[in-house]
């Protein structure tokens, strides 16, 4: 059976539908079962800044809600600057629709939704699109999707990140391009409203999207140029619809993106950061079945597990192209469209098995080209992603149509096919994304005590400020739904007033430094750019001691820092939670300030209102 067109849309929910929606919930519940099974107590152990980054984003979502404000920029952190939302991952398509979980049983529960829907809501949109317009077998659509939905690099993301998971949009994304040249108006303007939606959740997953449909369409058009023909003009009538739609929505936050407020160029890494090794297409990811007996460290991020198919469904994805090749020019055009994406994820340098090769990949060629200069190499793995997944499903239906006939030839081949297939998927399945405990909120916070203390428009000051590796104050405001404001913070930003190459946090400020320095003991930062919120490795100094005198010797000019630091961020409190290096803080800080604290409802307080003045 030669298949040319994608089946006919079966608009009506069988039990299979109902069957695939209730596993696909179930293994999304599975993989986030650690943060579920005390929701207000656990932190995803491999990404603290990035969960808390976005219960701090799920917070300003409800705040947005209920105190309507510019959701492009906030003055809710980094005070007195404040932080370019558009310019970071405010994802506020999922955060204002989830404002009323937020606003009832708080960000810390709504961070759980949030990452269970990104991986349940994938699956279906992919399971949707695969049953009703790629094959007719609902098993197939279900195994395709499924690898879609909680292929190694979701489970990796969503270890704090559910905004690159959250991919539901992409799948009608990918099949309003591919159907443009029926209803080019109608489906051009829903091409639109897709691209829009996806933008407000994760502009880098759109760009990547955006790549790899295109070069599918590209591709698809080479190899069946009689439909290309027929259809090119009324496509490109639906792809200007869409351009339109999306780019008069989309104008002014891109500005504001841009060229508004405290916008930055670049990344605060190298572009060509967070590649892929070779060998990571045949190994398996840390957070999966496979790679509990073997995951080999290629030198990237855990978050960065972004093939790690295993060599078994590789091969078995080869075997399929190379049946399918002649028979389908969908397999073609996505086999190639696979190879490129697979080949550009390498990124500028070729390495294998941590072996730095010295060959250049040809991603070198595009580390500075527009757009291409945000994204992350590694992350062009989502493409291949896709393409396993539909030749997957692919591949189930021609072994479904080659059994479809005798007994005989169903015994033959429908136990082989299975053997396989499970030996395929297996190992790739994921397990249960890793949690650690985390610090309450302090009673002071907690409480309500604070609003005695911070008159409207000061802040409170944590010690040490919130940075990447200390996220905790940002937790404890979004605790309250964002009702006090905070210095500094974990967010992308500007270097400078005049420097707009990207950082990690706000430009350093000397108390920030020092206590940044006390905070890390025995250890040194070892950042990416300079300042006092390293992304980076901490390393062990030669002479620790030395380390420890020169970070917590007070003179007289660090206390003129901290007073003029006190007073840009408008502070009202400085506060201490007990924790990593509390007396070593609390020491340095008295100095600082010149009194000693008092102990507050959990934490220890210095009342700056008196010495900071305004």
């Amino acid at each position: 059976m030669r298949r040319s067109e994608p089946p006919p849309r079966r608009a009506r929910p069988g039990r299979s539908d109902v069957a695939a929606c209730v596993v696909f919930l179930l293994g999304a519940l599975e993989t986030t079962a650690h943060l579920w099974r005390d929701v207000s107590g656990r932190l995803l152990a491999s990404n603290h800044g990035d969960h808390t980054l976005f219960e701090w984003m799920l917070a300003r979502g409800a705040l947005l809600v209920t105190h309507p404000e510019n959701p492009f920029f906030t003055h809710r952190m980094n005070v007195p600057a404040g932080v370019n939302m558009m310019a970071n991952t405010s994802a506020l398509s999922m955060t204002i629709p989830l404002a009323p979980v937020t606003l009832i049983w708080g960000p810390v529960v709504a961070f759980a939704v949030m990452l269970t829907l990104a991986l349940w809501l994938t699956a279906l949109a992919w399971y949707y699109v695969f049953s009703r317009h790629l094959v007719e077998s609902r098993f197939g659509a279900f195994v395709g999707a499924g690898l879609c939905g909680f292929a190694p690099a979701m489970v990796a993301h969503a270890s704090g990140q559910p905004n690159l998971v959250a991919q539901f949009a992409i799948p009608f994304m990918a099949l309003a391009t591919l159907r443009l040249a029926g209803r080019p108006v109608r489906r051009g303007i829903l091409l639109g409203l897709l691209i829009t939606y996806q933008a407000f959740l994760n502009e880098e997953v759109l760009f990547l999207a955006g790549l790899a449909i295109g070069a599918f369409v590209v591709l698809y058009a080479l190899f069946d140029r009689q439909r290309a023909r027929r259809e090119v003009r009324r496509f490109l009538i639906g792809l200007g619809v869409a351009a339109l739609t999306g780019g008069v929505l989309l104008a002014y936050p891109v500005y504001w993106q841009f060229f508004g407020p405290h916008a930055y160029h670049g990344l605060p890494f190298p572009p060509g950061s967070y590649q892929l090794d070779a060998v990571a297409y045949v190994t398996y990811a840390r957070e999966s079945v496979g790679g509990r007996v073997a995951a080999p460290a290629l030198g990237q991020s855990p978050n960065e597990d972004n093939a790690s198919f295993g060599w078994p469904l590789v091969a078995l994805a080869v075997v399929v192209t190379v049946y399918l090749w002649r028979r389908s020019a969908l397999v073609r055009a996505g086999a190639v469209t696979a190879l490129i994406f697979a080949v550009l994820s390498l990124g500028p340098k070729i390495e294998i098995g941590n072996h730095h090769t010295g060959v250049p990949g040809p991603y070198r060629l595009l580390l500075y080209v527009p757009l291409v200069d945000l994204s992350v190499p590694g992350r062009y793995a989502f493409a291949v992603i896709v393409v396993l997944g539909m030749l997957l499903a692919l591949g189930i239906q021609r072994v479904l149509d080659l059994t479809s006939g005798s007994r005989r030839t169903r015994l033959h081949w429908a136990p082989l096919w299975l053997i396989v297939l499970l030996g395929a998927l297996i190992p790739v399945l994921p397990t249960p994304i890793p949690t650690v405990g985390r610090a309450p909120v302090p009673g002071f916070i907690a409480s309500g005590q604070w609003r005695g203390y911070v008159p409207e428009g000061r802040t409170i000051v944590s010690v040490p400020l919130p940075a990447y590796r200390f996220p905790d104050p940002m937790l404890w405001q979004a605790s309250t739904r964002l009702a006090y404001q905070i210095p500094r913070g974990y967010f992308l930003g500007p270097s400078g007033t005049t420097n707009r190459a990207a950082r990690f946090g706000a430009p350093p400020r000397p108390t920030a430094t020092k206590l940044y320095a006390v905070y890390l003991l025995p250890y040194q930062p070892s950042p990416y750019v300079g300042g006092d919120t390293p992304l980076g490795t901490v390393v062990k100094p030669r002479d620790p001691e030395a380390a420890r005198a020169r970070a917590t010797t007070v003179t007289a000019a660090d206390r003129r820092n901290a007073l003029a630091d006190l007073r840009y961020w408008r502070a009202a409190v400085v506060i201490l939670a007990p924790g990593r290096n509390e007396a070593l803080l609390s020491r340095t800080t008295s100095a600082l300030l010149g009194f000693q604290p008092t102990w507050v409802n959990g934490v220890w307080l210095w009342d700056v209102r008196k010495i900071v003045g305004g």
